[in-house]
């Protein structure tokens, strides 16, 4: 019924719309999810300072990528990082690079509660390879189309 040609034409495209949405769907992974899934930490973490831990809080921070965390309290705490005072607040924002660690510390006179949000960059390789199987599926699909085109203006005539 099919010629070999056809079939393998017929591959081809199957291949590169495949191709195609997994490529959009990587993208979209590495634009929307990935980002929020911070390793061992998801998008953050809350805290409560009170009596049963002394008015203190302690949390190390781990980067895979550039990792981005915002500091919301309900109350100002004295926030120390790596054992180095970084300023009294209720709010503050700060970056650890890649691959780096940090320890937080929040300290208090009175009971306060807070969250950590995490988000990191996707790295640039993350993003060409997306960038790579999205173009491989849209190249394939557009030469899929012109043989299609080819082989239909060759039956009118």
């Amino acid at each position: 019924m099919f010629s070999e040609k056809s079939k393998t034409d017929l591959l081809i495209l199957l291949l590169s719309f495949s191709l195609l949405i997994v490529g959009f769907a990587y993208f979209f992974y590495l634009q929307v999810i990935f980002p929020r899934l911070v390793p061992g930490y998801g998008g953050g973490e809350r805290f409560a300072l009170n009596e049963v831990n002394n008015f203190t809080f302690h949390i190390p921070w781990s980067a895979y990528s550039r990792l981005h965390l915002a500091l919301q309290a309900n109350d100002t705490v004295e926030l120390y990082m790596d054992g180095s005072y970084v300023c009294d607040c209720s709010r503050y924002e700060f970056v650890i690079e890649g691959g780096d660690d940090a320890l937080i510390m929040l300290r208090s006179d009175s009971p306060v509660n807070g969250m950590f949000t995490a988000w990191q960059e996707t790295p640039l390789e993350k993003r060409l390879s997306a960038i790579v199987i999205l173009s491989v599926g849209l190249i394939g699909v557009a030469i899929s189309f012109r043989i299609h085109r080819k082989k239909a203006a060759n039956l009118v005539i």
